[in-house]
């Protein structure tokens, strides 16, 4: 079907948690999924990967910036409940969170799954149907 293999899933999964690890001093609390952005401009276009956690007991998640491959980890952006002004999904299911201690708004995705059809050069190729559903849910009713 159109859903991603179970190796390609598995190594992506690995990736993100990895990644996060590699940021955040104590990952055990918490649930990790994949996100990116894609911004488009007329002759360009730019995604931006993501593993993110979010744990339902510290009321908090945090973006970690990461390649594709997973190669290239950048800063952690730890987001406790008390600097998140508001965290809403959009139509296409695009998260936007507006928080004091960012610059400008974070705007992801936290797909349910991707294939390699579907995905591209830049996206992992992942399922992670519970996490979303997980992520989705904490963010409706802790923000």
């Amino acid at each position: 079907m159109f859903g991603p293999s179970e190796k390609k899933s598995q190594e992506s999964h690995e990736i993100i948690k990895r990644a996060f690890g590699q940021r955040v001093e104590n990952p055990a609390p918490y649930k990790v999924v994949y996100g990116y952005f894609v911004k488009t401009g007329i002759l360009t276009k730019k995604v931006s990967n993501y593993a993110i956690g979010f744990s339902e007991a510290r009321k908090e998640i945090i973006v970690v910036p990461i390649s594709s491959d997973g190669d290239e980890v950048g800063d952690a952006v730890i987001l406790k409940k008390d600097d998140i002004v508001s965290a809403k999904f959009g139509m296409q299911g695009d998260l936007k969170i507006k928080a004091n201690t960012l610059e400008s708004d974070l705007r992801f995705t936290v797909p349910p799954f991707t294939s390699s059809m579907t995905a591209g050069a830049y996206i992992m190729v992942i399922d992670q149907k519970e996490e979303e559903s997980a992520f989705r849910n904490f963010i409706k009713s802790t923000f």
